[in-house]
């Protein structure tokens, strides 16, 4: 039990040297062991059934929570000490190996990166090739699913910490570290070669660069800067130039028109998620934006909203769209616009939720938009402008 207490204050003073003041409370779970006890904790329901039989609960104070008032959180979560001995991980069944795989690829946000993927080789100006549009999906559904494993197998002990990523399968040890990075493995090779295969060269290199931007450089950047922010826009824009690629074989002035919009976008989007998870983040030790810098964080989502406008009417320039998107895309872009002044005049969450609840609707419908005025709207103005060349050039009867 001594031994015990000293690991506990060598914690304590490694976690006191990184500025975060934490309050250990001892526990034991076989009584025999100690004939110390405590109170029942109130976050006790939510702790993992695969517990040590040592273990600490953790609690630390925010000094920038909602609104600059000063909170202290309970994190609620039993932290292994360590050289404890752990719980081997069981054999998965088979039958829940899908739901697993699911939750690594962040189905949801894969299914968002096919989906401007998809948009992409829809606006190129190339006849719709089946063989590669499948591809394309099923490439850069693997490569996605790939990049977002790597990321849940670098962060297991800091997704522990929050509560929107506690009930991952890595955390709750559903399934071992090993068995994830061979998935992801599996799917990032296999994505890349079907990118190669049926699209390009040029596309496959991309859906590898972009696995390797958000593994390897935006994953760690997450807990060192609030730069990070910026990189992760970048892998967020990339997947709409794939699916450019994928159907020209070049990268051209057209590929940037929705890859730009959604460059942009995500800065209203994603600072809007991350200022009512300010908490949340900090618990898990990330570095963003809002947490050290809540002034300039509403800035940049008023000043990428305003670029947002200025992005679409750039948009007819490159041949993309016709003029009439601009009449289309304002009152969208007015709409994210107004949003976003009232969160940088608020500041509060509930600004902060009807600007984000905005972008979600924003992002589908200029989608939408661009994709209608390249495909129903230019051919039938070439249509109509075509048909008046033929009249113009009949002779006239006598």
């Amino acid at each position: 039990m001594i031994h015990l207490l000293s690991r506990c204050n060598a914690l304590q003073q490694k976690i006191h040297h990184r500025g975060l003041p934490i309050i250990i409370r001892l526990t034991q779970q076989q009584q025999h062991s100690s004939s110390y006890q405590r109170k029942p904790h109130k976050n006790d329901h939510i702790i993992s059934k695969n517990i040590t039989q040592h273990s600490l609960i953790l609690s630390h104070y925010i000094g920038t929570c909602d609104e600059g008032q000063r909170k202290t959180i309970e994190i609620g979560k039993e932290i292994p000490l360590p050289n404890s001995a752990e719980i081997n991980t069981k054999g998965v069944d088979v039958l829940k190996l899908p739901p697993i795989y699911a939750t690594l690829s962040k189905w949801y946000l894969t299914w968002f990166v096919v989906m401007t993927a998809n948009a992409g080789f829809c606006l190129a100006p190339e006849m719709f090739d089946h063989y590669s549009f499948f591809f394309l999906t099923m490439g850069t559904f693997l490569c996605s699913s790939s990049a977002n494993t790597l990321n849940q197998v670098a962060e297991i002990k800091y997704d522990a910490l929050m509560e929107r990523t506690a009930a991952r399968p890595l955390v709750t040890k559903t399934i071992t570290p090993q068995h994830a990075i061979a998935f992801a493995a599996i799917s990032g090779a296999s994505g890349v070669a079907m990118l190669g295969y049926g699209c390009n060269t040029l596309t496959a290199m991309l859906g590898l660069f972009n696995i390797g931007l958000y593994a390897g450089v935006y994953t760690p950047m997450k807990r060192q800067h609030w730069f990070n922010t910026w990189i992760g826009s970048i892998v967020g824009a990339i997947p709409p130039v794939m699916g450019w690629t994928a159907a020209t074989g070049h990268i051209s002035p057209g590929a940037f028109v929705l890859s730009g919009i959604l460059y942009a976008w995500q800065f209203p989007h994603f600072y809007a998620l991350a200022w009512r998870r300010k908490a949340d983040y900090q618990r898990g030790n990330y570095h963003m934006l809002p947490i050290s810098h809540p002034n300039a964080t509403k800035m940049v989502a008023l000043t990428h909203s305003l670029g947002l406008l200025a992005l679409c009417v750039m948009a007819p320039f490159t041949g993309v769209t016709t003029w009439s998107f601009i009449a289309t895309s304002t009152p969208l872009n007015l709409w994210i616009i107004g949003e976003s002044m009232r969160f940088y005049k608020q500041g509060t969450n509930s600004s902060a939720q009807k600007l984000y609840k905005c972008s979600l609707y924003y992002i589908v419908a200029i989608s939408l938009a661009i994709i209608a005025d390249r495909k129903m709207v230019r051919p039938y103005l070439e249509k109509n402008k075509s048909t008046e060349k033929v009249v113009e050039g009949t002779p006239a009867l006598s």
